[in-house]
């Protein structure tokens, strides 16, 4: 009984430890829930000060459901892992509980059996008497043992009695905990609620002026198709300029060698011995100084590792701070029904008089503007590039070296469609890449 007792007590101790790491991941989430709701916040106030509702604030507001949604999944998880303490806890308080009442019935047959002996012979009667001396020490060593067993039993009781103390005092803190939970649930829930009922006033005034959104719609995929493709063969260009220069560097090397081949005498030459030459008066070079790789700075939650671009995938500080109201790829229009948006990088949203960061050391290749897509810029990290678009200003120019999280420009305000956002790309060579895999979450 008391195998299977301690059987338990370890299992529940294991779960704990499992669901402590669990209740730790899981506010993590929370938490970047918490930060994207905040963020999405600020945004919803600037386009309240603007007075208008625009495709943007559905965006904004769509972005605010899903991290609220993302909030409460979390919160739901955290109750059930602390369900599950909370039984594990009942568990080990009941084996320990039961191992105590074992202990302590064990224990008064104990002290009864040596109290009914004591007031027939005393420990010291009971060795005097011996017959002889052998048998004199070893009923000396017996009660000995006797005495410290008593001592060893009493104090595994207390031990016992310590844990179940600590089994309470967990299991009141893990009920505080999720009463909590359940609370912060409650409020979310209410504020959920809110934001739906608000995105759906904002999509009753904005059904109103669905023909005006279909022409803009229109207006910004032309302009950024026009960006793409000049981003696209500007970076085809460089490639095929760096193709160009690597093969006549090899010819260049190749013909050498064979000029040095030919130069190369068949047979060994006789010589006269000669007067032994002055020393050089010239003076020797001074080897040049190694060169050493700058470390990138550590970004927002994780620090970047050596390795170069690629081996900091998933580990890259955000270019600019904000939620990304753009994913990568294929996806519906927020408002108009039917309508497919296909992008080539990310739209990351923030607030006004924000700048945007190099994500990693490398070298600016291109700074340039297109007419309705203000500036764009392009940082070559070896065989990767980042874009970085829609920019009212650049603080670089071709052939800098920038740092990870070095400013790069600043990123436009539109008040007309009521946003300042970000047009973030990645290419591995000409191969466009998902930069959301990419950057630190």
């Amino acid at each position: 009984m008391r195998c299977i007792l301690s059987i338990l007590i370890l299992c529940g101790i294991s779960m704990s430890v499992c669901s402590q790491e669990t209740v730790k991941s899981l506010k993590k989430k929370q938490r970047q829930a918490k930060q994207n709701i905040e963020m999405t916040n600020r945004l919803l106030n600037e386009n309240k000060k603007n007075q208008k509702t625009t495709a943007n604030s559905i965006t904004v507001i769509n972005k605010q459901i899903e991290e609220r949604e993302n909030l409460i999944k979390a919160l739901n998880d955290e109750v059930g892992v602390l369900d599950r303490d909370l039984t594990n806890i009942n568990a080990e308080k009941a084996a320990l509980q039961e191992k105590l009442d074992a202990m302590k019935k064990e224990y008064a047959k104990l002290l009864y059996h040596y109290y009914f002996h004591k007031t027939k012979s005393n420990a010291v009667f009971f060795v005097l008497s011996s017959e002889s001396l052998t048998q004199g020490f070893r009923r000396l060593r017996y009660v000995q043992q006797y005495s410290n067993f008593r001592k060893d039993q009493a104090l595994k009781i207390q031990q016992v009695a310590d844990e179940l103390s600590q089994k309470e005092n967990l299991l009141s803190r893990v009920k505080q905990e999720k009463h909590q939970t359940l609370q912060g649930k409650q409020v979310e829930s209410s504020k959920l609620q809110k934001s739906k009922e608000n995105k759906q006033k904002m999509l009753t005034e904005l059904s109103q002026k669905e023909s005006d959104l279909r022409v803009k719609l229109e207006k910004q995929q032309r302009q950024v198709e026009v960006l793409n493709k000049k981003i696209d063969d500007m970076i085809a260009a460089e490639i095929a300029k760096q193709e160009a220069q690597r093969k006549a560097k090899a010819k260049a090397e190749a013909e050498r060698k064979a000029k040095a081949a030919k130069a190369k005498p068949t047979t060994p030459a006789t010589t006269t011995p000669s007067k032994p030459s002055t020393p050089s008066t010239t003076t020797p070079s001074t080897p040049s100084a190694p060169v050493v790789k700058p470390t990138a700075p550590a970004s927002e939650g994780k620090s970047l590792v050596s390795g170069g671009f690629e081996s900091n995938r998933g580990r890259l500080p955000w270019p600019v701070k904000g939620i990304i109201t753009g994913h990568f790829g294929l996806h519906p229009h927020p408002v108009l029904d039917h309508v497919q948006v296909n992008n080539k990088g990310i739209y990351i949203q923030t607030t006004a008089n924000s700048d945007a960061s190099a994500v990693y050391d490398g070298e600016v290749t291109q700074v340039f503007a297109i007419p309705g897509n203000n500036n764009a810029i392009i940082v070559k990290h070896g065989i990767y590039r980042t874009v970085y678009a829609n920019l009212t200003a650049t603080y670089v120019k071709v052939g800098d070296k920038v740092k990870a999280r070095q400013k790069v420009g600043r990123v436009f305000v539109d008040e007309e469609a009521n946003k300042t956002e970000l047009y973030f790309m990645l290419y591995k060579e000409s191969v466009l890449q998902n930069p959301e895999l990419w950057l630190a979450r």
